[in-house]
């Protein structure tokens, strides 16, 4: 195609496309960034409140003389079910491979696709093309 046959109203369409495709993708990749932060946050978080799980947990459960046995009970289910939660609660929400998202190019192969009215004054070799290209 040579740039005779290109209308303005075509080359105000194609850049207009591109700039709501340069748009779609700025937006893409913010929120993937986001969403990197926010399970790198989760992680941290997880770490520090698994320690701090496992710390009181296992105090209690090292030293049953000086607790109840009612505390040492809920103190070993503590342990079992916050540490079990935990851990699929941040596989699933924030270490889950399926959920990560990833960046992809949102262009489309062809910018300029004729208008109707656009392809009446080309010559019939373009329109013919034109033709079979959709």
């Amino acid at each position: 195609m040579s740039t005779g046959d290109i209308t303005p109203i075509e080359l105000a369409r194609a850049e207009e496309q591109i700039r709501q495709e340069r748009e779609t993708f700025d937006q893409q990749k913010s929120h993937v960034e986001r969403w990197f932060k926010l399970r790198l946050v989760m992680g941290y978080s997880a770490v520090v409140l698994l320690g701090t799980i496992v710390g009181v947990s296992g105090y209690i459960l090292l030293q049953p003389a000086i607790f109840p046995p009612a505390v040492i009970t809920a103190a070993g289910a503590a342990l079992f079910a916050d540490v079990l939660g935990l851990l699929v609660g941040v596989w699933k929400i924030s270490l889950n491979p399926d959920l990560i998202g990833r960046l992809s190019p949102v262009t489309q192969s062809e910018l300029l696709t004729p208008a109707p009215s656009a392809t009446k004054l080309r010559s019939p070799t373009v329109r013919k093309k034109a033709a079979t290209d959709s």
